[in-house]
């Protein structure tokens, strides 16, 4: 169940590489083994009971099962000392539902918070029964008390409770996964890691255990993924999701405020469209077609998120615009995209797209287009029937509305003009932005652009 619960987790943590279950290249701890990519790699041992008649103390750690065998603590330790000096270093635990002697000198020093006793045994002095102990172990294992308590330091103690609790956690972990977290796809999903030891499967990637899950129908057909998208924010949501791409390094600033560009121009393309097509990818593995975007970014990757999930590949998106859901799926209001203004700017064959929803900023598109000197025809501005206002979308359907009307628009400018290219200025709530994404299709390669305060820069190109 615990092997369960960390292939769970694989789905949704994209450092985890792999999960195996008694991994023969684990050693003592070849229980459950989650090797990660940049974070600290796990090797568990996991011992457990069905009454409280055993207990881990000295006389469990240091007694060898058979006459000619190894005791546990010098598996651990021998384990310990074939990989510790992997980078990043490994966590190395032994979790158990059995109880640790509250008497014993060293297991009664176990820090609660670190999971060892390192901390508290250190400064014990020789004359204590914990010093003592300390060099009774060491001797045990054949070394110094200085390698005896770095051993130590890497050795955690974890009393978890029996199958149970470990089926709780596993229901939390399908759930995040976008699985099923019926009592059956429980069992299933533990039946699953069974398997992997009756076959010797190996270390099974994300990718694998996907596909197992699918086989085994445990993908949820109902329900809501969640997305995470940080860019120039990492804020904190009660919603966990199952896939979050992270662009806050590539940004210049250290506030979201000042984020508003990327350090250099070529990310856009080399790093933040493939993470989005590779996490879409991801998000289609899960058979789920609802998707709850979270995080913070500004409109250009809203307006690209909903690109990526189209409405004419059956997603349904949805985000919280200040509080209230927001979801494509709602019956749109009967609205028109009124066209505000025309600007001839003349100076190539593409046409400027500015969309006027909370403000309208047709002079400062203009005056950048100009002085830049882009390749555009002339520049559509388009807005909502009553004209550009903080509260000119009220609400979904309204917005799921204006979209289709904007993209009609558009579709028609592009044929009026044969436009190679569209230019694209976004002014809206980022609700409005996602579901012009979600609807742009049918439209020519489109670069969108990023209003930096006193200018405009080029961000995403989507086709």
């Amino acid at each position: 169940m615990i092997g369960w619960y960390w292939a769970c987790q694989a789905l949704v943590d994209p450092d985890i590489v792999s999960v195996s279950v008694e991994d023969t290249s684990g050693g003592a701890f070849d229980d459950v083994v989650v090797l990660r990519r940049a974070g600290r790699s796990t090797y568990e041992q996991i011992k457990s009971s069905n009454t409280d008649e055993i207990v881990i103390d000295a006389v469990w750690l240091t007694t060898p099962a058979t006459a000619s065998g190894k005791s546990p603590l010098q598996h651990f330790h021998t384990t310990w000392a074939a990989h510790r000096h992997e980078s990043p270093q490994p966590i190395f635990r032994l979790v158990t539902n059995r109880a640790f002697d509250p008497n014993d000198p060293i297991l009664q020093l176990r820090d609660k918070l670190t999971n060892t006793v390192a901390r508290l045994l250190t400064p014990k002095s020789t004359r204590t029964k914990a010093g003592k102990q300390r060099r009774l172990w060491a001797a045990h294992l054949g070394v110094d008390e200085t390698t005896l308590m770095a051993f130590l330091d890497d050795f955690e103690l974890h009393h978890e409770g029996g199958e149970t609790s470990w089926m709780r956690q596993a229901r939390d972990a399908m759930r995040g996964a976008g699985l099923r977290t019926d009592e059956e796809a429980i069992i299933l999903g533990r039946d699953l890691v069974r398997d992997w030891v009756k076959t010797g499967a190996g270390p099974q990637t994300r990718d694998a255990i996907r596909r197992q899950a699918t086989e085994a129908n445990l993908l949820a057909r109902h329900g809501t993924l969640v997305f995470a998208v940080h860019a120039i924010d990492r804020p904190a949501h009660n919603l966990q999701p199952v896939l979050t791409v992270d662009f806050v390094d590539l940004y210049d600033g250290s506030t979201d405020r000042e984020r508003r560009q990327l350090r250099r121009s070529d990310d856009w393309q080399n790093i933040v469209a493939p993470a989005l097509g590779e996490a879409v990818r991801n998000l289609e593995a899960f058979s789920v077609r609802r998707v709850h975007i979270i995080g913070a970014m500004r409109l250009p990757l809203w307006f690209a998120v909903g690109v990526r999930l189209p409405d004419i590949r059956g997603w349904v998106v949805s985000l919280d615009q200040r509080n209230v859901e927001w979801r494509s799926d709602t019956p749109p209001t009967n609205v028109d995209a009124r066209v505000l203004s025309r600007v001839s700017i003349n100076q190539g064959l593409d046409l400027a797209v500015a969309v006027a929803l909370t403000h309208d900023a047709t002079d400062d598109v203009a005056a950048y287009l100009r002085h830049v000197g882009a390749p555009i025809r002339e520049l559509v501005v388009l807005g909502p029937p009553n004209g550009p206002g903080q509260t000119s979308i009220p609400d979904a359907a309204f917005a799921v509305g204006w979209a289709h009307a904007a993209r009609k628009r558009v579709r028609t400018a592009v044929s009026q003009t044969q436009a190679p290219r569209v230019h694209l200025f976004l002014a809206a709530p980022a609700g409005a932005a996602l579901m012009l994404g979600h609807h742009w299709n049918l439209i020519p390669p489109t670069t969108v652009y990023e209003h930096l305060g006193t200018s405009y820069a080029r961000t995403i190109m989507v086709d």
